[in-house]
């Protein structure tokens, strides 16, 4: 009896793959990617729009700083600097570069969605998002930003800063 138990698997298995069953199901030879959650970025191809510096505003010791790059990302952070201790003190825009992580010293790094003249990107904090819509003057950046946490909408201008040799 013990015996017949322990055989019945293997008389099932065998019986599985005589000559007329079915060949067994390949492995799929690609692998499979979740495109459901992936960032898919579209390069920035706004005429005027500099890749070489920053675009920034300045409010008291506040300093605001955007970084567009080509491949269709921007970085941007915010925060307390001193002019004067520039050449002491490295600037927080030494941290917007292509790949920093967000959320780290309050930098952001999101996608940008480019609609004919006009640049869209969004930033998410602990309670929401922030939108800001953009336009191209010159040297000017005008962001019209919008938090949908408080409701409160602000027109920014952002001055372009070359990086520095």
């Amino acid at each position: 009896m013990r015996a017949s138990i322990l055989l019945f698997p293997l008389l099932l298995t065998w019986a599985s793959c005589g000559p007329d069953a079915p060949p067994p199901s390949a492995p799929p030879t690609t692998p499979t990617i979740d495109t459901a959650n992936m960032v898919v970025l579209e390069p920035i191809t706004l005429k005027g729009l500099r890749f070489d510096g920053v675009y920034m505003m300045v409010d008291g010791t506040l300093h605001y700083y955007l970084r567009f790059f080509e491949r269709g990302n921007v970085a941007l952070v915010g925060g307390p600097e001193k002019e004067e201790h520039f050449d002491s003190i490295p600037s927080i825009r030494t941290y917007l570069t292509e790949n920093v992580q967000s959320g780290w010293n309050n930098v952001h790094n999101t996608p940008v969605e480019q609609r004919n003249d006009s640049l869209f990107f969004r930033t998410m904090t602990m309670k929401g998002a922030i939108t800001y819509s953009c336009a191209l003057r010159a040297d000017t950046l005008r962001v019209l930003k919008a938090s949908q946490v408080n409701g409160h909408r602000a027109l920014l201008d952002y001055h372009f800063a070359p990086d520095r040799p």
